[in-house]
């Protein structure tokens, strides 16, 4: 856990940020996923460090959230996501190896209280049906044979919606630590926060894509252009989070996102005073919800198609 004093540095700093936003937030800091504001110090024991990906699945990078987000998360996307990251980053892992285990397992058509595990010493599957955590002659009752048919579905498969939204929980929180309050001052996001405080993937919002690849991916923003616009993105460990883009783009829930050269990696650098960005002429972060005359960012990153061109800061003018 990041100490007080490392929490304190980035709350001031996100507050001086914040200040760019409109007078109103002096001395202020918001939490980006619920866009609750706090008083940097009379608030201090109201929000928190929280892990961008989860700190069981060796996630090191974090941020501020208000202590009610970060409990919020850590008790429902963190937890399933954490473990599915855990299995995915063991070379040899399966469902097995996922720290919670399911409670009742069907031997031989018969169900009892019970876990399948993966032994450490040879990888053979275990099955245990503990005589004394099932109603007397259950376990006993079970058909014996030459053949044993063993049912169970793995805990984490049951919790395929929180580990979606861990996705787009991380994904969001790795593009504001990248872009600042510009990136969560959008309005076009309110649907995919309402996803993560809601942890419901079925809501309209972002959109979690399979990479289709071997290759595990660091966390890393960038770009998806679809014909006439183009959408923020994170590439994240095995897939591609997408999310809504800015300009009254169709919703990323209604596009089919399947080609992998279809992302352009960005590089972003932070500013105390709102920014927007626009990659090829079309709107990709566009902060609308500023409090402040004029209403409007101040710094355009213009970022061309052709890679090879480096992009451009411009000022922009009422």
């Amino acid at each position: 856990m990041p100490s007080k004093f490392a929490r304190k540095k980035l709350a001031n700093s996100l507050s001086l940020e914040l200040l760019g936003f409109g007078e109103s937030f002096r001395d202020g800091l918001l939490c980006p996923a619920c866009m609750k504001k706090f008083h940097v110090e009379d608030d201090f024991d109201h929000y928190t460090a929280g892990h961008i990906t989860p700190e069981a699945a060796g996630g090191k990078e974090w941020t501020i959230l208000c202590r009610g987000c970060n409990s919020r998360f850590g008790e429902r996307q963190d937890k399933w996501f954490g473990e599915y990251l855990s299995v995915l980053k063991n070379p040899e892992g399966t469902f097995f190896h996922a720290k919670t285990k399911s409670k009742y397992i069907t031997i031989n058509g018969i169900t009892v209280s019970g876990r399948v595990s993966v032994s450490e010493d040879d990888g053979a599957i275990e099955v245990f049906a503990p005589i004394n955590r099932n109603p007397p002659g259950k376990v006993e009752s079970i058909p014996h044979g030459q053949e044993i048919e063993i049912q169970f579905s793995p805990e984490i498969a049951k919790h395929i919606n929180e580990i979606q939204v861990g996705y787009i929980t991380a994904a969001y929180l790795t593009w504001f630590k990248a872009a600042g309050y510009s990136w969560c001052m959008q309005s076009s996001l309110a649907s995919v926060r309402k996803q993560m405080l809601e942890c419901d993937y079925s809501l309209d919002g972002a959109k979690v894509v399979d990479l289709m690849s071997e290759e595990i991916y660091e966390p890393d923003i960038g770009i998806v252009v679809e014909p006439g616009h183009v959408y923020p993105c994170c590439l994240m460990y095995d897939r591609a989070v997408i999310f809504p883009g800015a300009n009254n783009a169709p919703s990323p829930r209604k596009v089919e996102f399947s080609a992998e050269y279809q992302v352009h990696l960005l590089s972003l650098a932070r500013m105390d005073a709102p920014y927007a960005v626009s990659f090829g002429g079309k709107q990709l972060i566009w902060p609308d919800m500023l409090e402040k005359e004029p209403p409007h960012a101040e710094h355009l990153l213009y970022v061309f198609e052709d890679s090879n061109e480096e992009a451009q800061w411009l000022t922009l003018e009422r």
